[in-house]
């Protein structure tokens, strides 16, 4: 019966490993890749080597469970000291589950030791593909659930069922279990189940007692009838073709995870829970490299909906701590999520049994050139001079439940760092009694959403993107400055507005909301460093359209247990074990763990290695344009050199191409 309850909110790929592949993963008897870079992420056969030596000591066994296992990073200092063709020490970090309880090991995997073994206790580690797997299991053997869905005139064969986590409520029968949601979505007719809610009806199931602690029907909502394979129109023309076209190849060159393109330098990984992570960026200038990112990468990603309804108000994921932003990226498809001209790069995650699972084409690296002049300018008396702009992009995708996202690392000609995000698939619909607005139940059914169509609404929600943007500029230690634009009155006719500069100290005088109307730009500089005429080399970060502030009261559980997005920035001290802004355990974890735990400290901020985090967000209102999927929807911030540079960067693109 276990196949028959079909599974959503789960990474494919994974699925397809652990269910059909029976956990066989990388054959870790191939080549060993060459470790090139000391950041660079766990091979195959390093995962094999981990869980071997964990196995060999005693710590793990075959009811071992791999929430987490990744390359343990090496301190700055040795990074920043390693050369090419020096040796490289590496070490793992895992999380595992072992019964009722959580442990946390570092792995010496050059000296195939141990190095740590501790027990978490209180938490839940995030949520494994057989926790999924067992609650469908559970599920499909329910009787109560069976005949709730007989009364709809359902089977178990007609339903795919969604693993949600719940987070924390304070609801005494969740307490000290761990527990899934279990919403469900009938399977008849064409297009996506996500458009054929079963509203009114969910479970909760404790997988590690194996059982279904509670079981709510609240009454029978009719199907929708929409069929989104109806939906789409077939007059429209194709276009000619219109693509990026390289006919003397790319202009970067990638050796392991290390990438070199125009004047920039970086190293790249993707890692289960935060996805795409940069590292160790630099930029020639002239002669000389200058570091300007160490890291970069999404640290949680929180999607909190706001209807109340009792089968809704626990859908207030952080979707890269409990999910695993990176464990559900996907493939990406040659000239739809990348253009041809793109370098497809494969990635590994770790699965929960054995070793390392491949995603293939999970990452793409491609240059663009939209059209946009990098400068220009025009003089009557001499005429024209422009320099076209040319763009890096490394890209991932990932599906997460019914929600498509790409998360993109863009590096421009003229110095820019601009991280975007983009977001596709298909709102969270909920199964309604109201076809029209017209209908009497349509001003209830609407109150936390739209109806996109008949008999469904898409629920109102956010999406908000923490960014840890752990930034070295010329050289660790650094310090934030705020330039206030302030009005003030001048002698003659007008007005002006002057810049005043103000430097935080503390973490707590740099928790920063985002006022336009007070506009300030937030600037990290190094003050230990002068530029010819004086100035202390920075960039600043812009939010450009990315700028979304929560609507939580402080004291609803969702805001508490997504604390960071009470402010748009936050800055700490670097310290290596601050990597997730909603703290490292967010499933059905404890409220204010993370940045507001760490910054309650409020540790000194000036003239120190710093690292930003940014809440980068929007909220949704969906729309009937939205239905049956959502056309893709971009944002993003920008980090700009601001005096960093002695004049503008890309003063030296040449006119023409190299082969003209």
């Amino acid at each position: 019966m276990l196949k028959s309850i079909r599974l959503t909110r789960l990474p494919v790929l994974s699925i397809l490993i652990f269910v059909l592949m029976g956990c066989q993963a990388i054959d870790s008897s191939e080549p060993v890749l060459l470790i090139q870079h000391p950041l660079d992420p766990l091979t195959a056969a390093e995962y094999t080597q981990a869980t071997s030596i964990l196995n060999n000591a005693g710590y793990t066994n075959a009811a071992s469970r791999f929430a987490t296992l990744e390359i343990h990073d090496p301190s700055k200092q040795s990074v920043r000291q390693w050369q090419a063709g020096d040796d490289v020490n590496r070490a793992a970090f895992a999380i595992i589950k072992q019964g009722l309880q959580t442990f946390e090991a570092v792995v010496d995997l050059s000296n195939s030791s141990v190095l740590s073994w501790q027990e978490i206790e209180g938490v839940q580690a995030s949520l494994l593909i057989e926790d999924y797997l067992s609650a469908f299991q559970i599920l499909a053997e329910d009787e109560g659930h069976i005949a709730a869905l007989a009364a709809r005139g359902l089977s178990p064969e007609q339903v795919a069922c969604s693993p949600m986590t719940v987070g924390n409520y304070n609801n005494p029968l969740y307490a000290g279990r761990r527990v899934i949601k279990t919403p469900c979505y009938a399977l008849q007719g064409e297009g996506s189940r996500f458009t054929r809610p079963i509203e009114g009806l969910w479970a909760v199931v404790d997988v590690n007692s194996r059982e279904v602690i509670e079981l709510v029907d609240d009454g029978i909502i009719p199907l929708a009838e929409n069929s989104a394979a109806t939906l789409v129109r077939t007059n429209r023309q194709a276009l000619n073709e219109t693509v990026l076209y390289q006919p003397d190849g790319a202009n970067f060159t990638v050796n392991g995870h290390l990438v070199k393109w125009d004047n920039w330098t970086l190293h790249y990984r993707l890692e289960k829970r935060s996805g795409l992570v940069v590292s160790d960026i630099t930029y020639r200038d002239g002669e000389r490299e200058r570091s300007i990112l160490y890291q970069g990468a999404v640290s949680e990603l929180f999607v909190p909906y706001m209807d109340p309804d009792a089968n809704w108000y626990t859908r207030t994921f952080l979707d890269a701590g409990e999910y695993g932003f990176g464990g559900s990226a996907t493939p990406l498809a040659a000239g739809v999520d990348c253009p041809d001209t793109a370098l497809f790069i494969d990635a590994l995650i770790p699965d929960d049994l054995c070793a390392a699972a491949s995603i293939p084409d999970a990452i793409c690296i491609f240059e663009r050139n939209l059209g946009d002049a990098a400068w220009r300018h025009f003089e009557f008396d001499s005429g024209y001079e422009g320099r076209r702009a040319v763009e890096l992009v490394l890209r991932m995708g990932a599906a997460i439940g019914n929600y498509d996202y790409f998360i993109d690392w863009v590096f421009t000609q003229d110095g820019r760092i601009k991280p975007r995000i983009g977001a596709s698939g298909y709102d969270g619909y909920k199964g309604v009694i109201s076809q029209s607005m017209d209908d009497p139940s349509a001003a209830a059914d609407t109150a936390f959403g739209t109806l996109v169509a008949p008999g469904l609404v898409g629920t109102n929600h956010d999406h908000f993107f923490s960014f840890r943007l752990d930034l070295d500029i010329d050289g660790l230690d650094n310090s934030l400055t705020l330039d206030r634009l302030v009005p003030r009155d001048v002698d003659g006719p007008r007005t002006a507005w002057v810049v005043e500069p103000q430097v935080p100290t503390s973490e707590q005088e740099a928790m920063i909301n985002y006022n336009p109307a007070r506009p300030t730009n937030w600037k990290v500089v190094n003050p230990n460093v002068r530029g010819p005429v004086g100035h202390s080399p920075g960039f600043v970060l812009k939010p450009m359209n990315s700028v979304a502030y929560t609507l939580l009261d402080s004291s609803d559980p969702a805001h508490q247990r997504a604390a960071f997005t009470g402010h748009q920035l936050w800055v700490t001290p670097y310290h290596a074990d601050e990597r997730y802004a909603a703290g490292n355990y967010v499933n059905q974890g404890d409220f204010g763990l993370g940045l507001p735990s760490w910054t309650a400290a409020n540790r000194a901020i000036e003239n120190t290695d710093i690292v930003l985090w940014y809440t980068a967000g929007f909220h949704h209102v969906p729309r009937a344009e939205d239905f049956p999927i959502m056309p893709s929807a971009w944002h993003e911030f920008e980090l700009m050199p601001f005096n960093f540079f002695d004049r503008n960067p890309a003063l030296d693109i040449p006119p023409e191409w190299r082969g003209d």
